[in-house]
């Protein structure tokens, strides 16, 4: 076992903290007069209750949850950085943290000297740092700055050094927080793979990013936090359709609720509800990228004769927006009449990678000023490829035929995908 985590808990104490002899003064003063110097309960905030997991050597475990859920205390208390104030946490091996950016570095130090530091940090001995020292200027790919004071580094190049120190000592347990968000897609992309080097070679790994493909594409196995407990521990993607659909309640309630401003009409019309099924006899076969699907948007009017444009926009999990289409824009003309009706909208097919989607609908004027009414479909699921989580993977799958010619043989067709059969 490299990881043991035993019914730990955390509290941090809000407002002023003990931190130097002033602030003490202060806060003894000011408590006093507030409260006659007794501590009272609301005054805690507790991080982290009642925690507990394992991690074997070479496992992964992502730590997923919303700002504040208790991701970076945990981190926080494996690297030592903080204690418990309750329970028991046990680590096993040599470990390296990539938690805060710029974590162990100094701005006056140059880059090669930086190295040597945080090293040394690590616990390497300069001989172990000598020896390992060209990989990590290589893989951090800043040869032209190691020289160059950090404090002239970009966010991005600090993260390009801090990462490659804490990989590249070969650890036996890593963490590593958000900071690889700072970094661009290239290496992003690069330190998933030392990631999964690490892993093949025994490395136990803590993770956390808001980036769920990031974290299905390093992690087997995950651990959602709310509220600083445990709601859900199991494998990777079980625990990201659940920590997602619990996060896209949350956003379609706020999109329901909130998309409209003081001076928008109300009372004229709304949406009353929005769906995306199969375009098929049974709906139970579910909805796939090669396949026809519709979003059907039912709405109320309340007067004769009002003239509105239809917005759709097809919403990934992760909030990216893959796909915009308008009534205004397709040249169709919608007049409504006093009471319930639909509009729907076929997509034949369907076009989107496999993952987890929700549609917004908003009802607009006819001229395109302001929104009369908002709403959101549930999340669904779409069946089809999957080949990476990689942002480079793309969000549709378009209509496509593969053809080769070569001298010796005429043009010949090898594949075609996006023909759907009714």
């Amino acid at each position: 076992m490299v990881i043991k985590f035993e019914e730990v808990s955390k509290r941090y104490r809000l407002g002023l903290t003990q931190t130097s002899l002033p602030t003490l003064i202060s806060q003894k003063l000011w408590g006093r007069r507030r409260n006659g110097g007794s501590s009272r309960s609301e005054e805690y905030l507790w991080a982290l209750r009642n925690v507990s997991f394992e991690l074997d050597q070479g496992e992964s475990l992502a730590l997923v949850g919303s700002n504040g859920a208790g991701k970076t205390t945990i981190l926080k208390l494996l690297a030592r950085i903080t204690r418990p104030h309750s329970g028991r946490v046990s680590t096993h091996g040599r470990l390296s943290a990539l938690i805060e950016l710029g974590a162990g570095f100094h701005p006056e130090l140059t880059g090669r000297e930086n190295v040597y530091l945080n090293g040394a940090i690590l616990g390497m001995s300069k001989k172990a740092i000598d020896r390992q020292f060209d990989d990590i200027i290589a893989f951090s790919e800043l040869e032209r700055f190691v020289d160059t004071p950090l404090k002239r580094f970009s966010s991005g190049m600090i993260v390009r050094l801090g990462f490659a120190v804490a990989s590249c000592i070969q650890p036996e347990i890593l963490l590593v927080d958000e900071v690889l968000a700072v970094g661009d897609v290239a290496f992003r992309q690069k330190c998933i793979n030392r990631i999964q080097q690490l892993l093949s070679t025994g490395t136990s790994i803590v993770f956390v990013s808001h980036n769920l493909w990031l974290v299905q594409t390093v992690c087997r196995s995950a651990l959602y936090l709310e509220s600083g407990q445990v709601k859900l521990h199991g494998e990777t993607g079980r625990v990201v359709e659940a920590y997602e659909d619990d996060l896209h309640k949350k956003r379609a309630a706020t999109l329901q609720s909130g998309e409209t401003g003081e001076n928008q009409p109300s009372g004229i019309c709304e949406i009353t509800g929005v769906e995306v099924t199969p375009e098929e006899d049974d709906p139970a076969i579910g909805l796939h990228s090669d396949r026809p699907a519709r979003v059907q948007v039912q709405y109320v009017s309340y007067e004769d004769g009002i003239r509105v444009g239809l917005v759709l926009r097809i919403i990934r999990s992760d909030g990216l927006t893959c796909c915009m289409v308008r009534t205004k824009l397709d040249g169709v003309n919608l007049t409504l009449k006093r009471g319930e009706g639909s509009v729907s909208l076929l997509l034949e097919p369907l076009q989107l990678r496999g993952g987890t989607y929700f549609v917004q609908a908003i009802l607009r004027d006819a001229d395109d000023l302001f929104s009369i009414s908002t709403s959101s479909s549930p999340f669904f699921s779409v069946l089809g490829s999957k080949n990476t989580f990689s942002e480079m993977n793309g969000v549709y799958e378009p209509n496509r035929s593969w053809s080769h010619e070569d001298e010796r043989a005429a043009q010949r067709p090898l594949y075609a995908v996006g023909k759907t059969t009714r």
